[in-house]
C-alpha cells in the first residue's frame, strides 16, 4: 500500500462508519485474528518488539499471524496514523465482517443509546467471553469506532454486532428482560437462553418507551447505599451472574 493512500485510509476509517475498520493494538489485532478478520493492511513500527510481545502473552498461532501479516514502516508515518497512547506497536485495517443474522439461540445484549465509547468496547469484551451471541447498539455511538474496538480488545469480530433502532427489531419471539434498579432481584429468577437482556445509561437507565416494551425488569442485587454499577459491569454482573434455562 502507497504511503499516501494509507495516511488517508486509516484516518477516513477511525470512526467506523465505512466497510473498513481500524483495529489498534496488540490484544485488539489478536483477537481480530483468531475470529476471522479478514486484513487490508498489518503495520508496526518494530516487528520485532511486537513478535517478542505477542509471544509473552498469547499463543504461537498469535505469533505466527503477526510475522503472516504485520509490514514494519518508519517511526513518523507510524505515529501519523495512530493514536498518541498506542503503546504495543501494531495497528490494521481490516474489513467490516458482513452483518450476520442474529441466530435463534443464545444471549442478545442490548445497549439503549449509551453514551461512553470505551463502556460500549468493554461491553464486547464481556459479551465475548461470556458466550453472548450478540451486542446491539441503539443511538449514535458507532460499535466498530476504533476506541470501541481497542476497549474490547477486538472482540467485535467474536459477535455479531448491529446497530439497530428499536428492541423490536430484534426481539422476535424471545423474552425481553431489562435491568434497572426497580427491579426483580436476577437471583431470584431464572432467565431464558435466548433472552433479550436490556441496558440503559448510569444516568437514565432505560427509556418508558423501552419499559413498555420488555416482559420483565430485573435488578442486580447491591449494597445498600449502592445506587449504580457502569454499563459494562452492570452486563457483566448479569451475564456472569444469573441463572439462564
Amino acid at each position: 500500500m502507497e504511503n499516501v493512500n494509507r495516511r488517508e485510509l486509516y484516518q477516513k476509517s477511525k470512526k467506523g462508519n465505512g466497510d473498513i475498520v481500524v483495529v489498534e493494538g496488540v490484544h485488539a489485532f489478536k483477537h481480530a485474528a483468531r475470529f476471522g478478520a479478514e486484513f487490508i493492511d498489518v503495520v508496526t513500527n518494530d516487528k520485532k518488539f511486537v513478535v517478542d510481545l505477542m509471544g509473552k502473552i498469547a499463543t504461537e498461532e498469535d505469533v505466527k499471524n503477526v510475522e503472516k501479516y504485520a509490514v514494519e514502516i518508519d517511526e513518523k508515518l507510524f505515529d501519523e496514523i495512530t493514536t498518541d497512547s498506542l503503546r504495543t506497536q501494531i495497528t490494521a485495517l481490516a474489513k467490516k465482517p458482513i452483518e450476520k443474522k442474529i441466530n435463534d439461540s443464545g444471549i442478545i445484549v442490548f445497549l439503549e443509546n449509551p453514551r461512553d465509547i470505551d463502556n460500549v468496547g468493554a461491553v464486547m469484551r464481556v459479551a465475548a467471553g461470556a458466550g453472548a451471541n450478540s451486542v446491539c447498539v441503539s443511538g449514535e455511538v458507532n460499535p466498530w469506532h476504533l476506541h470501541a474496538i481497542r476497549a474490547g480488545a477486538g472482540l467485535q469480530f467474536a459477535l455479531t454486532v448491529k446497530q439497530i433502532r428499536n428492541v423490536a427489531e430484534i426481539a422476535q419471539s424471545r423474552q425481553i428482560y431489562a435491568c434497572d434498579a426497580d427491579g426483580e432481584d436476577m437471583k431470584k429468577m431464572t432467565i431464558e437462553k435466548n433472552a433479550v437482556l436490556v441496558f440503559g445509561t448510569e444516568r437514565d437507565g432505560i427509556s418508558e418507551d423501552l419499559r413498555k416494551q420488555v416482559d420483565m425488569i430485573i435488578s442486580i442485587p447491591m449494597q445498600k447505599g449502592v445506587s449504580s454499577l457502569n454499563l459494562a459491569t452492570s452486563v457483566s454482573a448479569v451475564l456472569y451472574g444469573a441463572q439462564f434455562k
